[in-house]
């Protein structure tokens, strides 16, 4: 397999053989390269090489001589005990400087622009969709397949080559190939902004990129021109956005009257019986809201997200709640770890069902304060002596999320039953389908992860704690 290598030409062999030193590494091979002249003895090149034999190396391209300014860009890449990192935008760096300022060789073997770019051939996974997309038939389109990899291959380091690729190649007048390459830039900025915009991934991702290549610009480590394409793109998203979205008289009552009973529940404190009534009267406002839903209206819904900090580190007894809190309301719902290193939950669906899972999650997170204070002040607790109370509470409290994901799951089953029979399974599914397909453009790959503990629980707290969950009825709503 051919590797981009930095070399120095050491001494000449026989038949067109000659001694060369990793520039990197230090170790020293053998390369048969009948085009040298004996000029080139002590010179530094760069050039792809493969192995033909146990300790002899042949180049497989266009050889670029380094003088003192391409050398400088070629050691950036260059990592003590590690060799060449990245050879592939070590390459790409290089091959920007030789179209930019070309390189006083004195070797006579500079490579054409057209044998360079040859070289730069796709090697990560994002290269090899540009060059994909290349030689698509005008005017058609990629994938939903290829689209959907293309978002999940999103990273602040993609983003950049993706910009510095395009940049580079439109110096090469590859137009194409550029083209391709902003596609790519353009979907992975949309990508960073809608997950900011659902609460998940940095707050303002884009201010941060545009500092960060400003900066990075300023000290020649990144091209002027992939800078301004990047504005570009961003100044094109911006009036995206601005675009008004859809939102119906009926969808904002009812977000709008789920956002008074947050605000008035949560201000004045519940217990876990008031917290389900609660929900139940959540029920009730968006079983009415789907039910007068047709198959267009859903399709012209708007998904949103919204990012929750438990201003924790690691995950409670509470945070069992979280999954039942999100089908109940008909939402996807993942945790990540924020800047600031906390653990944050996303919601993500319609606007109506985030702002009823908003909702239920801040009132459940009343109830188990409540709940939690009215345990401490039982009998239960009072026998308890030392570390046995913090075992108490959390058997407390892990017995509470189990009854009330029980409570909201049944709760769940009686609407989705209400739904079916008035409507049938279609409207079920396509919702199901209108989430997805918004999700999918989040590029987020997500993974099950068990979050129980081992932890040793107290049975009589812990039973105390999910007949708490179990011993309230539901109310018809909240006055």
């Amino acid at each position: 397999m051919a590797r981009f290598r930095l070399f120095r030409i050491l001494s000449a062999r026989e038949n067109f053989v000659f001694e060369v030193e990793d520039l990197a590494t230090g170790e020293t091979f053998l390369l048969l390269e009948p085009s040298l002249p004996p000029s080139a003895l002590g010179r530094d090149i760069a050039a792809r090489v493969c192995r033909v034999d146990e300790d002899l190396y042949v180049v497989t391209g266009p050889k670029l001589p380094l003088d003192e300014a391409a050398l400088s860009v070629a050691k950036e890449f260059i990592r003590p005990g590690k060799g060449l990192v990245n050879d592939q935008r070590c390459a790409a760096a290089l091959y920007r400087h030789l179209v930019r300022h070309g390189v006083n060789d004195g070797l006579g073997i500079l490579p054409e622009p057209e044998d360079v770019f040859a070289l730069s051939h796709p090697d990560d996974e994002l290269d090899a969709i540009a060059w994909d997309w290349v030689e698509l038939a005008e005017g058609a389109e990629p994938s939903r397949d290829v689209l959907e990899i293309a978002r999940a291959l999103t990273s602040h380091e993609r983003l950049a080559a993706a910009l510095a690729s395009s940049a580079e190649l439109r110096l090469l007048g590859k137009s194409r190939h550029a083209d391709a390459y902003r596609r790519l830039a353009l979907i992975q900025m949309e990508t960073f902004q809608r997950r900011a915009c659902v609460g998940s991934g940095e707050l303002n991702p884009l201010d941060t990129f545009a500092a960060k290549f400003e900066e990075l610009a300023a000290k020649k480590h990144f091209p002027q021109e992939a800078v301004a394409l990047f504005h570009e793109l961003r100044r094109r998203i911006a009036l995206e956005n601005r675009r008004p979205k859809s939102r119906d008289d009926d969808l904002s009552r009812v977000v709008e009257r789920i956002r008074g009973l947050r605000a008035k529940t949560t201000e004045q404190g519940c217990t876990e019986q008031e917290a389900l009534a609660a929900a139940d009267k959540v029920a009730e406002l968006l079983e009415r809201y789907g039910l007068s839903l047709s198959e267009v209206d859903l399709r012209q819904q708007p998904c949103e997200g919204f990012g929750i900090d438990t201003g924790r580190r690691k995950h409670g007894a509470f945070d069992r709640c979280v999954p039942a809190i999100a089908d109940f309301c008909d939402c996807r719902v993942w945790s990540e770890t924020s800047p600031s290193g906390t653990l944050r939950f996303v919601f993500f669906g319609l606007s109506a069902d985030v702002e009823a899972a908003h909702y239920l999650y801040d009132l459940v997170a009343v109830a188990f304060e409540t709940e939690t204070a009215r345990f401490k002040l039982g009998p239960i607790y009072a026998e308890m002596i030392g570390g046995e109370k913090r075992s108490a509470v959390n058997s407390f409290q892990i017995g509470l999320a189990r009854g009330v994901s029980a409570k909201l799951e049944n709760l769940k089953a009686e609407r989705s039953a209400a739904v079916f029979n008035s409507t049938g399974r279609d409207l079920i599914l396509i919702k199901t389908s209108v989430i997805e397909e918004e999700f999918e453009k989040l590029g987020l790959s997500l993974r099950a992860k068990n979050v129980s503990s081992r932890r040793r629980v107290l049975l009589e707290a812990y039973e105390a704690g999910q007949e708490a969950g179990r011993k309230f009825e539901v109310h018809a709503g909240i006055e």
